[in-house]
């Protein structure tokens, strides 16, 4: 039975990767329509924020060109009060996949999934971010090249990459000069039990941010900076995890280390009376910090995968370097926990989402106890489509 199910599993994994035959072309398009209610102290009348949004509107072309070779791209048309516009397209997925002479093994290369934690098989049944994504440790998708694929006998999975490290949404002068290193592993020794362990870092480098003080003109004294606070250096993530499912209940785990140093510098310049510079100091500094938490998600499946309600409890640490020690940020460190449910009208082959409805409630209390606890309210309609197109012959 045991191996029964194990074989399965992996040819459960193995469709939903090589799904398609040579020629076809599948077409996917994932939306979310969401309504989110913020306040502190549960005033729901009195909200900071109370918005509809289309949150995610990703637009998925994938094409098999040959049974080694394949290619995806995702577009994510969405909404945000971050731009003028109240919307943007913004490119999430776009790699090549060739299949590698090691078995269920594959070289990807472009923009693809980050392997950290649980954010790259975040599947949303909370329908907030997994934690790394949600505190900035990473994003679940960055520029680079990976080795990736599932060990024999469905014993897990392992991948093995270089990034960017700075994740889709930034490219250019703000991508740093150092690549990321990664490394991930995760076992599934039997059915229902998955343990891993994730391992990312990047070398220090010397940051491209730059500007020339001279031509400046001032009087008394004037503060340029070369580098004002903005690049992380000597990154170093861990993050094991593990799930455990039995019959209707599942429990996801993971525990998130941190760390970095901030790098910067700045010119302290003299001017005379008329605009001249008399002399410059330049001075360089850094700062260290160190972040850890964790997050629990259990979830009970009801009513034939109908209906699945959901808690969630995290919490998270940040400590900056004042001196020579370690000083909790409690402004910035928290416990959260909530409770939600997902109620599914229609569901997709192998289970995935089709039509959905989710709410959650999730409420952050922070270290500092002056301020005030925020409550966060969801409710999100969760759309869901793909079709595949044939080779014409």
């Amino acid at each position: 039975m045991h191996k029964k199910v194990l074989s399965i599993v992996v040819a459960l994994m193995a469709t939903l990767i090589f799904a398609l035959e040579p020629g076809e072309t599948e077409l996917e398009h994932n939306g979310w329509f969401r309504y989110t209610n913020q306040s502190s102290g549960l005033k729901l009348l009195d909200p900071s924020i109370s918005r509809f949004s289309l949150e995610r509107g990703y637009l998925r072309f994938s094409h098999q060109w040959t049974a080694k070779f394949f290619t995806k791209m995702t577009v994510d048309i969405f909404s945000s009060d971050k731009y003028p516009d109240g919307a943007t397209v913004r490119l999430k997925e776009a790699f090549a996949d060739l299949t590698l002479p090691l078995p269920d093994f594959n070289l990807t290369a472009g923009l693809q999934k980050h392997y950290f934690g649980l954010i790259y098989s975040w599947d949303y049944t909370h329908p907030e971010k997994s934690l790394a994504d949600d505190q900035g440790v990473c994003a679940s998708a960055d520029y680079g090249v990976t080795v990736n694929g599932f060990l024999p006998n469905g014993l897990g999975e392992l991948q093995l990459g270089i990034y960017n490290g700075e994740g889709y949404k930034y490219a250019g002068k703000y991508v740093n000069l150092s690549p990321e290193l990664l490394a991930n592993l995760r076992l599934t020794p039997f059915a229902g039990l998955a343990l891993g362990a994730s391992v990312f870092t990047n070398a220090s480098d010397y940051s491209p941010y730059k500007n020339d003080k001279k031509g400046r003109t001032g009087t008394g004294t004037n503060i340029v900076f070369m580098n004002a606070d903005t690049t992380n250096k000597n990154r170093l993530a861990i993050a094991p995890m593990v799930k455990i499912a039995f019959g209707p209940f599942s429990l996801t785990g993971e525990y998130i280390g941190y760390n970095y140093t901030r790098w910067f510098s700045y010119y302290k310049i003299n001017f005379d009376s008329v605009g001249q510079i008399i002399d410059s100091t330049l001075t360089e500094k850094t700062k260290k910090y160190a972040f850890s938490g964790i997050d629990l998600v259990p979830t009970l499946v009801l009513l034939k995968r109908r209906v699945e309600v959901f808690g969630r409890f995290s919490t998270w640490e940040r400590k900056e370097q004042h001196d020579d020690s370690m000083v909790v940020n409690k402004d910035k460190s928290f416990i959260r926990y909530g409770a939600g449910f997902n109620y599914h009208f229609a569901r997709r082959e192998k289970g995935k989402p089709g039509l959905e409805f989710q709410f959650a409630w999730t409420r952050t209390q922070f270290k500092n106890t002056e301020i005030k606890p925020n409550d966060s309210f969801l409710a999100q309609v969760r759309f869901e489509w793909n079709t595949i197109i044939t080779k014409q012959q």
